[in-house]
């Protein structure tokens, strides 16, 4: 029996509960295939989290990578990065041209180069004949060149490079004229007359009149008279937020969300410096299921200001942004990129790290599981159930390379026969992890 056989009768709460302990990136099986398992919502939201994500102040740039090209991978069901990528951007061609919204308005806790920079480079693995995507037609915005200073952004207007510029001295703002709810605001004409697709990448901060600076709030940084917008029905920018994030020029051209969640402003912002390290990233291509995780990370940290942060809802309910219901989201927590999943599942037939199949599967009374290293390891070999509980430990020791296969019978540390169901089997070594999915029947 194939895999898809047996997962189609699992319910959505248990193959969930599956991918949020290995994370997409850990099952050894086709993200095609999971995909097709799990019962399509409105919104997929990918919450990344890494251990090593961040150390004190400093930011760790190659786990940021791993975390960035796991979620990507994860939000769009594709093994390879430059596919996933193009999904996300429709129709992308050699001369298209992708703006990213930073957010560099306080210096105390800008979005962080390196998530950029690590955007940026999945983008590049997108090729054309042979060659790289240009990296001249990637522009990085904020509204004023001052907004760069001290954030860790290098301002590059040449024709060679990611280019980082500031709508007032470059191309400055649309001849048309928006309405925002009553305000009257011109547009960035970074958006208007010069992107094909657009990716917002906010920060994670608390705002005492909005309530929160997530995504929605970022593009206050793509108009030109964004302080006429922070009255609002309670003084708290609320519907401008929303009602800008529904113009046609950001909402036709916006492909993806990023919320920065590395560390966290809970109090004081958006100028205040950092509190405390989430060492997340939130991803998704729905705006307001990007900001409703981020509101609830700022509330888990002990933010008093969330409740403010209206304009969340009402970019769901009065203008269609998106969803603020977490029954209409398929949440998948990834956990640990940097232990080198994405690298080995990006070469799945490399033979330095392979955990096969279990034979048979689904078994009853044994099965056998084999695994295969080039170098002596210290391996861990571990049985889990569907909810993400350890029962039964089946290596432990350093190995030597080559071949290894062990038997399991069923049962649990306490030579307790288990029920039938679903098992996750973890192949772990001091840098690398691999699972699969076994069924006892």
């Amino acid at each position: 029996m194939v895999l898809k056989d047996y997962l189609d009768s699992i319910d959505r709460r248990t193959f969930l509960q599956i991918l949020s302990f290995t994370g997409i990136t850990g099952l050894i099986y086709p993200r095609k295939l999971i995909a097709s398992l799990v019962p399509e919502k409105l919104s997929r939201v990918i919450i990344v989290e890494d251990d090593t994500a961040t150390k004190n102040s400093s930011v760790n740039e190659i786990t940021i990578q791993a975390m960035v090209n796991s979620g990507i991978k994860a939000l769009t069901h594709e093994d390879d990065i430059a596919e996933a990528w193009k999904t996300l951007l429709p129709g992308i061609s050699p001369s298209s041209i992708i703006a990213i919204k930073v957010n560099c308005r306080y210096p105390a806790l800008p979005t962080h180069p390196q998530v950029t920079n690590a955007v940026i480079e999945g983008i590049k693995h997108i090729s054309f004949d042979g060659k790289s995507f240009n990296d001249n037609n990637i522009i990085i915005y904020e509204n004023w060149k001052g907004d760069y200073d001290l954030s860790g952004f290098t301002v590059n207007t040449s024709d060679t490079g990611v280019r980082c510029l500031d709508t007032e001295s470059t191309f400055g703002y649309s001849d048309e004229s928006y309405d925002v709810d009553g305000s009257s605001q011109r547009i960035s004409k970074i958006i208007t007359d010069v992107a094909d697709h657009l990716i917002n990448i906010s920060v994670l901060k608390n705002h005492a009149t909005a309530g929160a600076t997530l995504c929605l709030k970022n593009h206050f940084g793509s108009c030109d008279y964004p302080r006429d917008m922070h009255g609002g029905r309670y003084q708290d920018c609320d519907p401008y937020i929303a009602a800008l994030n529904a113009l046609p020029p950001i909402k036709n051209k916006q492909r993806l969300n990023i919320c920065d969640a590395l560390f966290g402003v809970k109090s004081g912002g958006p100028r205040g410096y950092p509190q405390f390290a989430a060492n997340k990233l939130i991803i998704s291509q729905d705006i307001v299921a990007t900001d409703y995780w981020g509101r609830k990370i700022l509330e888990e940290n002990g933010c008093q200001t969330t409740s403010q942060a209206h304009h969340i809802d009402t970019a769901a309910t009065e203008y269609n942004l998106g969803t603020n219901d977490p029954a209409q989201m398929d949440l998948v927590n990834i956990r640990n990129p940097s232990a080198g999943l994405d690298a080995i599942e990006a070469n799945s037939n490399n033979p330095e790290f392979q955990l096969q199949q279990n034979y048979p599967n689904p078994f009853n009374k044994h099965t056998q599981i084999s695994f295969h290293i080039t170098r002596p390891e210290e391996v861990r070999l571990s049985v889990f159930d569907s909810n993400g509980q350890h029962v039964r430990g089946l290596i432990n020791q350093k190995l030597k390379p080559g071949w290894h296969e062990v038997s399991w019978n069923g049962r649990d540390g306490l030579k307790k026969q288990l029920d039938s169901g679903l098992y996750i089997c973890q192949l772990k070594t001091e840098k690398l992890q691999k699972a699969i999915i076994m069924k006892l029947v």
